[in-house]
């Protein structure tokens, strides 16, 4: 009985966890977004720096070069928002488990 009541307090963390993660993969594209709208598309270097390493999966968005506001350039988009949640998901994830891990060492 312990065995399944551990099981089920640790799933709810582990869910939480994973969708808190997650959700800060989706928020970086959003914040760059807005970011964009506000300086009218002229965005600082500096700035894409910090998105080289927030949304890694932003590179994708040089295949939009050429064809934006086009359906084939939304998919793109798509894809780069959703690999960067999924990256994040895992990421999270694997922070979580380590976490878990070293916590039931103690």
């Amino acid at each position: 009985m312990a065995g399944n009541r551990m099981i089920l307090v640790t799933k709810p963390s582990f869910l939480r966890w994973l969708i808190i993660s997650a959700g800060l993969g989706l928020f970086a594209p959003i914040v760059w977004y807005v970011a964009q709208r506000f300086a009218g598309g002229l965005v600082p270097e500096r700035l894409e720096r910090v998105l080289r390493v927030v949304w890694p999966s932003s590179l994708w968005l040089l295949a939009t070069d050429g064809i934006e506001g086009t359906p084939r350039a939304y998919k793109f988009v798509l894809m780069a928002v959703v690999a960067n949640i999924l990256l994040y998901g895992v990421l999270g994830s694997a922070v979580w488990s380590v976490r878990h891990f070293v916590s039931a060492k103690r």
